[in-house]
């Protein structure tokens, strides 16, 4: 799972400026939607947007725009979907699909006051889109939200602004027989310092590397996006940090003492995967799958990609471990990339896209985009085949979450919920400087101040 960020602020321009660079931006877009493309990854490239509309142009009601970000082949199940709910209900739509330029587009089209009438949040439902979209609590299918989803996509007041058909979830990946075979058991992992026992243990067997990373793609803004939490922001450290964090006052340089320990012990005691350096996060999918790696602090969307190199892999999840003896395990819980809907405030086809909602919501629609999205369902009446391997994920996250029922904390993506918009990068860029050169210690400096500088820029220090 990639998420790409920016600051939201709102941009001012001179209406006619304004009025051009719509006019411009709109005939850009329908000059490069005249035909459908794909790229070779989830986090692959898209050379061009995307229109998709019914195939009959008769007893059609009224049109809508729904902005979509899939670049897989995959977006052709999408693309079949809203042509049956045309075909069904006589509603055209338009798909506009951003590929890589997804984030940037939705960013112009916020500032220009010209959104899509639907769109994918991509993780930012509250945070970034809320002012924009409309309150859905009272929809018929919010019913079925997965509980500890609901919490962490509703704000405050108890607004939720999107149909999750797919939730995210960042723990801990492992490789059930590595740990296995180096006499791990991985429910008895509750703090850091099992977690630090169990990696010992698997080293000392020195049939895999304990802890599979990669500094090459910017994936590693995962190690911090687990560790920190359970630093920081846990509800139930006793010198709990969100608050501070949310609002700018957390001092980096005073209470960030701790930011790079972990990363820079498990280096330190060899822990790390050698090719870490270089390592891509296919590389670290293709250990786990093969048993040369053990852990790995990612994003559940990466065990499909696991069991690609390795259908008989045996996959588990673990939360990530308490910083506290008598501490909660904790998951970062989130709405899926590719699969969370919301509708435009100002749209004029209100009635229009709840009937889409409510169409997407139906459990038989629904599986279709667990698949394609792959990620955990977040809706409670969505069945899987034992076949699917968005089932492996789902059944690997409840196996987790029975194991330690009473001892969990679920909360947003650390990144979303307590840094300002724009820290996933810098989390990576602080990564790769604090184990690029081979000398944490050294770099821990370089790298917290690096952290410590853009955060006070970003909260407008």
């Amino acid at each position: 799972m990639c998420f790409i960020f920016w600051k939201g602020e709102v941009i001012t321009m001179k209406k006619r400026y304004l009025k051009i660079m719509s006019v411009m931006l709109c005939a850009a877009m329908c000059s490069s939607l005249a035909a459908c493309g794909s790229g070779d990854s989830s986090e692959g490239s898209s050379d061009s947007s995307t229109e998709s509309s019914s195939s009959s142009d008769s007893g059609k009601k009224k049109g809508l725009e729904i902005a979509y970000n899939l670049t897989t082949e995959d977006f052709s199940v999408f693309e079949g979907i809203i042509n049956d709910f045309t075909e069904e209900t006589g509603i055209d739509v338009t798909i506009y699909n951003g590929g890589d330029d997804y984030e940037s587009a939705m960013k112009t089209r916020m500032s220009s006051g010209d959104l899509p009438d639907m769109w994918v949040t991509h993780g930012w439902s509250v945070i970034r889109y809320s002012e924009y979209m409309m309150d859905l609590s009272d929809q018929p299918w919010v019913e079925n939200i997965d509980a500890g989803l609901k919490d962490v996509i509703s704000n405050d007041d108890g607004e939720l602004f999107i149909l999750p058909i797919t939730q995210a979830v960042v723990g801990i990946m492992y490789n059930k027989d590595v740990l296995e075979s180096a006499g791990v058991d991985a429910t008895q992992i509750h703090t850091w310092d099992d977690f630090d026992a169990a990696c010992k243990a698997i080293k000392d067997k020195g049939e895999a590397s304990p802890i599979e990373m990669c500094l090459a793609d910017g994936f590693d803004s995962y190690m911090l996006e687990g560790v920190w939490p359970t630093l920081y922001s846990n509800e139930d450290l006793s010198d709990n940090k969100g608050e501070a964090l949310k609002d700018g006052t957390f001092d980096w340089q005073k209470d960030g003492a701790d930011a790079f320990e972990k990363p820079t012990e498990w280096y330190e005691n060899g822990y790390l995967n050698e090719d870490y350096v270089s390592g891509s996060k296919d590389d670290v999918c293709k250990a786990l799958a093969n048993g040369e790696g053990a852990f790995a602090i990612y994003s559940t969307e990466m065990i499909p990609s696991i069991l690609a190199y390795n259908a008989d892999a045996n996959i588990g999840i673990l939360p990530l471990p308490s910083k506290e003896k008598d501490g909660a395990s904790y998951f970062g819980t989130g709405e899926g990339n590719f699969s969370c809907f919301g509708i435009w405030k100002d749209t004029k086809y209100e009635d229009e896209c709840k009937q889409l909602l409510e169409y997407l919501a139906q459990p038989e629609i629904a599986v279709q985009i667990v698949k394609i999205d792959g990620g955990i369902p977040g809706l409670t009446n969505i069945e899987l085949d034992e076949s699917d391997q968005a089932a492996y994920t789902t059944n690997a996250f409840k196996e987790a979450q029975s194991q330690f029922d009473g001892d969990l904390i679920y909360d947003n993506f650390f990144d979303r919920e307590y840094l300002p918009s724009g820290m996933w990068s810098v989390m990576a860029d602080a990564t790769s400087t604090l184990l690029a050169d081979g000398d944490p210690k050294g770099a821990n400096e370089e790298a917290l101040s690096m952290v410590a500088d853009n955060y006070n820029d970003l909260m407008g220090n």
